[in-house]
């Protein structure tokens, strides 16, 4: 075959069009915006890792949930880390992005915002879920689970667009967090069903040290009513 005097190989024109099919088929990519972390490699755990500059994204894989062991602790976006939000930890995608994570044992979904870096510990494992998005999709008891895991582009970049001009440093004046943000400024509707999460550990011990108190309270008036209307019997007895 000719073209302008110049002979092309067919060979030649066969891999141009492949590519430019290939090149068709890629469609449009929602570039990030707003208040999104720095999409450049870093190195974590002895591997290099190059996060992406868009937000589409779908794949299967296991996913594993952390939930009070990290509780308190400051995350890649430097927030304070919660177990009762719907939040997750993924590699390469963007920070923040708004993801759908469906359970394929059960079928259960839920959406949730990526604000974290991670897991780098489990090999084979592509997210890591909060202790409240693993109980909703019910997989806290089955470890690794395998997901798929949808982003929602436009969605993700309405939020960071958000966050850029209503937060600052990426801190919500009002003290939400990024999925409550997201729910409530660009969904416009909560998670249909609130789950009851195991509260943190401090909250365990100041809760544990009032029942206590209020115990020794109760026994201390027992005693004193037995000790008034018994006078023959000074010996304090403690009613259970």
């Amino acid at each position: 075959m000719s073209i302008g005097g110049d002979v092309v190989p067919f060979k030649k024109i066969v891999i141009t069009t492949i590519t430019l099919l290939l090149c068709g088929c890629q469609g449009h990519k929602t570039y990030t915006g707003g208040t999104s972390i720095s999409s450049k490699p870093y190195y974590c755990c002895g591997s290099w890792h190059h996060p992406q500059n868009y937000y589409e994204y779908d794949e299967i894989g296991f996913a594993s949930w952390y939930g009070n062991d990290c509780a308190g602790k400051p995350k890649a976006t430097g927030l304070i880390f919660n177990p009762n939000d719907f939040t997750a930890a993924h590699r390469t995608l963007p920070i923040p992005t708004v993801v759908k994570v469906t359970n394929l044992r059960n079928g259960r979904s839920i959406i949730l915002v990526v604000d974290d870096r991670g897991p780098y510990t489990y090999a084979g494992r592509i997210i890591d879920l909060s202790y409240a998005s693993a109980k909703a999709l019910d997989l806290h008891r089955y470890k690794p689970s395998k997901v798929r895991i949808q982003s929602l582009p436009e969605d993700s970049l309405k939020l960071s667009n958000y966050i850029r001009t209503h937060c600052k440093n990426r801190r919500d004046p009002y003290g939400r967090s990024w999925t409550e943000l997201y729910y409530q400024e660009i969904r416009k509707t909560m998670p249909r069903k609130k789950y009851s999460i195991v509260p943190r550990q401090s909250n365990n011990i100041s809760q544990k040290r009032t029942i206590i108190k209020n115990k020794k309270q109760i026994l201390a008036q027992r005693t004193t009513q037995h000790a008034q209307l018994c006078k023959k019997c000074r010996k304090a007895i403690v009613y259970y």
